[in-house]
């Protein structure tokens, strides 16, 4: 059994360790902005006071008190001391497990922000990217294509400026993505006079029938021969051009040896 004089210096020794409880408190200023860093501060504050409660534990259990009235009461005023401690300490683990929680929480909040805000910048690029092709389109306030092709209503027109038969003049509108204007209404018509061009166009005798080279009949309420034509002179004139550009009624059947200007169309 310990002695009395040495159980108060013992007494007396722990109370100047653990009296004040200074040791166990978490200043609020190591409390940082929510980061990885401030979690990793809050777990080593976690494992200093998780240290303490241990070893205040096991100081508590080495106390033994005698008989001796006087060195019993300093005992078991240093157990309540300590039991103190332990709430003290018990309590500033609560609270700093709860301070964890809470930072891990705003972690993981700025995380999936981070990730909205991420994801909002790239559809944010897709519309930058999709603005800037249609300003590089942008001419004239219609879509720009390359030199020598018009826009018009959803297609491209391009006018040759050298001559050439029928099936050359296709073919070259064919290496350019295009094929010889097919024309669908009055109103594309007019168009193609505008260039004011003696042109082929993409009409053609197919059997006894005139067709486009998309592949469709001639339409009677889509057609603008000039008077008395087709005439089919000397049976070989089986190709169209646009001869008479200067009046509504003006195409022409020619034979498909014929040097002329082309007008290619090309869908966009």
């Amino acid at each position: 059994m310990i002695k009395p004089r040495w159980m108060i210096l013992v007494c007396f020794s722990l109370i100047s360790v653990f009296g004040t409880g200074e040791s166990l408190t978490i200043k609020s200023s190591n409390i940082l902005a929510p980061s990885s860093a401030a979690i990793a501060e809050m777990n080593k504050a976690i494992a200093n006071l998780n240290a303490t409660f241990k070893k205040i534990v096991a100081q508590r259990g080495r106390i033994s008190c005698p008989c001796n009235a006087y060195t019993l009461q300093a005992c078991n005023n240093q157990k309540d001391i300590l039991n103190r401690g332990l709430i003290s300490c018990g309590s500033q683990l609560s609270s700093a497990n709860a301070q964890r929680s809470s930072l891990q929480q705003q972690v993981n909040d700025l995380n999936s922000q981070l990730r909205s805000e991420i994801a909002q910048r790239s559809s944010l690029q897709h519309e930058v990217n999709v603005l800037r092709s249609q300003c590089r389109r942008s001419w004239d306030g219609g879509p720009h294509y390359p030199i020598g092709w018009t826009y018009f209503r959803g297609s491209i027109y391009y006018v040759s400026t050298t001559t050439a038969n029928w099936p050359a003049s296709r073919n070259y509108c064919l290496s350019k993505g295009a094929d010889l204007v097919v024309i669908n209404d009055a109103d594309e018509n007019n168009f193609v006079r505008g260039f004011n061009r003696k042109a082929w166009i993409g009409l053609y005798k197919s059997g006894y029938a005139w067709r486009w080279v998309d592949g469709s009949i001639l339409s009677p309420s889509v057609s603008y021969w000039a008077p008395r034509e087709p005439n089919n002179l000397r049976n070989r004139e089986d190709r169209v051009e646009l001869k008479f550009y200067n009046q509504v009624r003006s195409w022409n059947d020619e034979p498909w040896t014929t040097s002329n200007f082309w007008i290619c169309e090309k869908k966009v």
